[in-house]
């Protein structure tokens, strides 16, 4: 909990910034987005012009599916995640305290989950669903339960300050608690936290790799340069006494809290300002040098990795001064192709 007060400044700081946008030039969605990339776009705080974008695998961009899929209707105010599970999308939008659930092939609107608090990230489990939320900057943060037949939340998890990112893997759940040093492990049977991970400080996206071990990347403390990767071993869950830290790779830096992983699962990307660094999962020290930096931008937002095409996609909130940009490279840094998306593009999704 020793970085709650910085980020809870850091934070109100950011909340309390907007900047002017231009206006999309929409297109209908027209058929099914079963192919391609779809971009979330946050939005600048407090405007509510928070959109999905999608990039077919011809280079055409579709913005603000959801807009055009229910007569304009405005997405919300901070978008800040999405997720697809069967025929089902999720978006959390985060200061508006809800997800919108809608089809994943057209984006029309299914039902709106309420009544939660700055929500982050969610996935699905066993037929139940689960969204992290921040509750506030001062209160710990929880998991909710969701009942997806009834659009309901039954119940909730209290984890650590800062509930951000979730994951599934092997019978357990991971949350990493971005204001504090720790990763929760929930048993969704009990409903409970059994084990709590001291990992690096802001911990944030995870990721597994071909031995089904579980990363967390770490941004670091403030001004510390102390940004690491974990790789977690989830055999060791169960067992509260046991050391469920299989390695740290210091990078000697703050970085980003987001992370991507290859097709072949044993290289991590992660990126600090404009510059793009990978780390092999076998390796135990930081690399020395950048894959690439690009000159167009000042810093980069959003990072991910098509599990196909292995292609490399960053993105680019311009300072949320309008449209954002995504760009596509290969895992060589060699420059693709880019695209302008909507306000604030902070993640991926690949169908």
């Amino acid at each position: 909990m020793k970085n709650l007060k910085f980020y809870v400044l850091i934070l109100v700081t950011v909340f309390t910034v907007s900047f002017s946008s231009c206006d999309d030039d929409d297109t209908n969605p027209q058929g099914k987005f079963e192919e391609g990339v779809l971009v979330v776009n946050e939005g600048n705080f407090q405007d509510a012009d928070g959109t999905i974008s999608h990039i077919s695998s011809d280079g055409t961009v579709t913005q603000d599916l959801f807009g055009a899929a229910n007569n304009g209707l405005a997405l919300g105010d901070v978008v800040q995640s999405m997720s697809v599970d069967g025929e089902f999308a999720y978006i959390v939008v985060n200061n508006s305290n809800k997800m919108e659930v809608v089809d994943a092939n057209t984006f029309a609107a299914q039902y709106t989950l309420k009544n939660v608090l700055l929500p982050r990230y969610f996935t699905t489990y066993n037929g139940a669903g689960y969204l992290t939320e921040w509750v506030s900057f001062t209160d710990p943060g929880r998991v909710a339960i969701i009942d997806l037949q009834n659009h309901v939340v039954t119940e909730s998890i209290t984890t650590d300050f800062g509930a951000e990112n979730i994951i599934a893997h092997q019978g357990k759940l991971y949350v990493s608690n971005n204001f504090t040093n720790t990763v929760s492990v929930i048993d969704p049977v009990n409903k409970k936290v059994i084990k709590t991970i001291e990992v690096g400080d802001s911990p944030g996206e995870f990721l597994i790799d071909s031995q089904n071990m579980l990363w967390v990347i770490c941004a670091g403390a403030y001004q510390a340069e102390d940004g690491a990767l974990v790789q977690l071993d989830p055999a060791k869950s169960d067992d509260e006494s046991a050391n469920s830290i299989l390695k740290t790779v210091e990078l000697n830096a703050n970085v980003s809290s987001k992370a991507a992983i290859n097709k072949a699962k044993d290289k991590i990307f992660y990126y600090k300002g404009s510059s793009v660094y990978a780390v092999n999962t076998s390796d135990t020290e930081v690399p020395t040098s950048a894959v690439f930096t690009e000159s167009k931008v000042s810093s980069f937002y959003g990072i991910g990795i098509d599990p196909e095409t292995d292609i490399l996609y960053m993105t680019d909130s311009k300072s949320f001064a309008g449209n954002g940009t995504v760009y596509q490279y290969s895992l060589a840094g060699v420059a693709m192709d880019d695209f302008e998306v909507g306000v604030g593009p902070n993640s991926l999704v690949f169908r």
